[in-house]
């Protein structure tokens, strides 16, 4: 018989894979106990497996895991939740300037709750960039409640950040939708920064309200100009987040 895919092609392909040397008269009779290495059940006499469980809720703020008797689990990151940076860019040619857009999307665990303390329109927020290399600089910024609003419904239901004349800081938009990047711009000298030498990779913070945070490490591909210019593409996300 053809073998294919790790099986040979017949019932047992159809069904599943035979389990070597187990007989069976009902499925309990091929029941190993364990939910994580897939169902077994009995056809024909013989025993055979599915499938094992395949644990991931796609949410970067959680810890996916199985448990043998109840199947695939989900607990909240301690601490923070790491994303993945899509880009950042710093300059300080002509103006200093900033922005940063996380990678793939924000929701679950890593999008502050509407009403909640984690809520930027009555708790406020903060950003915190920060390096230990290169010219060494450690800053953050506070985003007051009064600059937060809401936008959108639904799907489409987040939080805008708003202070384009520069009143309380040098972040000037931040953009938070649940399942779509957050978008960071910011411009000015109290971004108090320079690239004399290469920062990488550069860290950023993001804090909403009272406990939420989120951690980006930019490493990635990069593009650096001294003097001019830091450019980080498509970093994944950190192991862990620095202490603040």
């Amino acid at each position: 018989m053809k073998k294919l895919f790790g099986c040979f092609v017949g019932l047992a392909c159809i069904l599943g894979l035979a389990l070597a040397g187990q007989t069976c008269t009902t499925d309990a009779d091929c029941d190993d106990a364990n939910a994580c290495n897939g169902a077994e059940y009995c056809q024909a006499g013989v025993c055979f497996g599915r499938a094992p469980l395949v644990c991931n809720d796609g949410d970067p703020c959680t810890i996916d895991g199985c448990d043998s008797a109840s199947g695939c689990t989900v607990t909240p990151s301690p601490g923070a939740c790491m994303l993945g940076g899509d880009k950042i860019k710093m300059g300080t040619s002509r103006i200093t300037h900033l922005s940063i857009q996380t990678a793939g999307t924000i929701f679950g665990g890593a999008f502050p709750v509407q009403g909640s303390t984690d809520d930027p329109v009555f708790h406020g927020a903060s950003l915190r960039v920060f390096s230990t290399h290169g010219d060494v600089f450690d800053n953050t910024y506070g985003l007051p409640s009064n600059h937060w609003a809401y936008v959108g419904t639904g799907t489409r239901f987040g939080y805008i950040y708003k202070d384009i004349s520069g009143s309380v800081g040098p972040i000037r938009t931040i953009v938070v939708r649940q399942n779509r990047p957050t978008k960071i711009k910011g411009g000015g000298p109290a971004l108090n920064y320079t690239l004399l030498t290469d920062p990488y990779p550069v860290q950023v913070q993001i804090r909403y309200g009272e406990g939420l945070m989120e951690c980006l490490t930019f490493g990635g591909v990069r593009k650096f100009t001294a003097g001019k210019l830091f450019q980080s593409l498509r970093a994944p996300a950190p192991p862990t987040c620095p202490a603040p």
